[in-house]
């Protein structure tokens, strides 16, 4: 189709799309309307339908594109995708909570669905997406899943993707999902989440999986107030290489178990070459309990979900004041910690490995597995990690305790972990302070199944 011709069907269209030999290039209609932030979504979609198989699709470069209103442009085929200008998105909060598409997974929705077969999305000349999610952390106020508040973009039913060179600031809420996908990556990728206001910048994960196998994350930046790197239910064959993040929840399995009738698998996973600074946790396995509720903090009920964790390697880790390293919690999001020694979620053969730095407080670990489902197979290797005033030579505050605490409960065959003290069934992710002393407990055992059969142990110092 030659240029005049592609013209035309853009006018007809009422989009400013250029289409030249199966390459249509995208321009923003605010050039032909005074500068003013008309909705490009529509000539956006044009593109992909003229040039979405076989063909290329190129957002020009030094211009910002408006997204007024959700985008749907999947089923694409041997297709590629240059984002060279700005994609910003409106913060009309009422349309979105009313317009965008489900994901289904936690009533949750997303402002752009993205996907198809052989495709390439890279972030070229500066081209990057703006979700103006500052207008969300305030209208929010720090509550958690609120139907309607749109991940940015989601990889839907894609296979062979590469997404290559993506940054998302502020993004709206979960920057990227990949769901129902197989042979996905995602490389050189940037995204930061931070808040202006008083108002957090609750939920707005980095990336999330879903249902999806054979994927990749790799050379990334991640700056949020949540999970970094989040692995979703039913989430195999996965390395995430090379990461650093800021502020967040490091890299989370999790959470999974939520739901009775859709069991998760989640297996073969790696993170490696991870650097956290300042982040609330590093490497955590996080499940629902085994009893469903109706609530939950999390905004979204659950739990009664049963499925396997297993062979999942957290390895090279450098930790720089991170308030909690290590964890494994079978009762995440429960209020008031009810019913949380039900998990029906099992979990084994997970590894720490050359996990070296300072943590916040004086916890390391805080390793809990239900009753129901003892975890075989947990392992550290070349673990390190000190507090930092342990590391300036200062005395730790409002507690007795002054050597590093590893609290284990229900661990079986487990190698490496010098347990100190059980792990309480309702300890949080938000951690504020020391691991306190308790009269009542006892350092010398250092056999975790021992440490799980005192039950007045789990009482013990702990955190909400």
């Amino acid at each position: 189709m030659r240029l005049g011709l592609s013209l035309s069907l853009a006018a007809l269209a009422a989009g400013y799309v250029v289409n030249e030999d199966r390459t249509c290039t995208l321009y923003p209609e605010s050039l032909q309307n005074d500068g003013q932030p008309v909705d490009d979504a529509p000539s956006i979609q044009k593109a992909f339908e003229l040039c979405g198989t076989d063909g290329k699709v190129v957002f020009a470069a030094n211009h910002t594109f408006n997204v007024n209103s959700v985008m749907n442009t999947t089923n694409l085929l041997n297709c590629d995708v240059s984002l060279r200008g700005e994609l910003r998105f409106s913060t009309d909060i009422p349309y979105w909570l009313s317009h965008s598409y489900s994901v289904v997974f936690q009533n949750q929705s997303t402002a752009w669905l993205f996907g198809g077969t052989n495709v390439t999305f890279r972030g070229e000349e500066g081209g990057w997406y703006n979700g103006q999610g500052q207008a969300w952390y305030t209208q929010n106020r720090n509550q958690s899943n609120q139907p309607g508040r749109p991940i940015s973009i989601t990889f839907y039913n894609s296979t062979n993707l590469l997404v290559d060179g993506l940054t998302i600031i502020q993004p709206q809420f979960w920057a990227t999902f990949v769901w129902q996908s197989k042979n996905v990556s995602i490389t050189n990728f940037f995204v930061n989440a931070t808040s202006n206001d008083e108002w957090g910048t609750v939920n707005t994960d980095g990336y999330d999986s879903w249902n999806s196998d054979t994927l990749l994350v790799e050379n990334a930046v991640v700056t949020t107030s949540d999970d970094c790197i989040a692995v979703k239910g039913n989430t195999t064959n996965l390395l995430v290489r090379n990461v650093t993040c800021h502020w967040g929840f490091g890299m989370a399995i999790g959470s999974v178990g939520q739901y009775p009738t859709m069991p998760d698998y989640v297996e073969n996973v790696t993170f490696e070459d991870v650097k956290c600074y300042n982040c609330m946790e590093a490497a955590f396995i996080k499940t629902w309990q085994g009893v469903p509720e109706d609530d939950s903090s999390n905004g979204d009920g659950g739990g009664g979900g049963r499925g396997l964790i297993k062979n999942v390697v957290f390895r090279n880790f450098e930790l720089t004041n991170v308030a909690l390293p290590i964890q494994i919690s079978q009762c995440i999001y429960t209020e008031n910690g009810q019913n949380c020694n039900t998990s029906k979620m099992a979990i084994e053969d997970i590894t720490w490995s050359n996990i070296k730095g300072t943590s916040r407080y004086n916890i390391v670990a805080s390793l809990y597995c239900s009753d129901v489902h003892p975890c075989p197979g947990i392992k550290f290797e070349d673990v390190e990690i000190q507090s930092v005033n342990h590391t300036l030579g200062l005395p730790l505050s409002d507690t007795t305790l002054q050597n590093e605490v590893y609290q284990c409960t229900n661990l079986v065959d487990g190698s490496g972990i010098p347990c100190n003290r059980a792990a309480p069934s309702n300890y949080g992710q938000v951690v504020t302070s020391n691991v306190k002393d308790d009269a009542s407990s006892t350092e010398s055992s250092r056999d975790p199944i021992v440490e799980a059969k005192k039950k007045e142990q789990e009482k013990l110092a702990y955190m909400h």
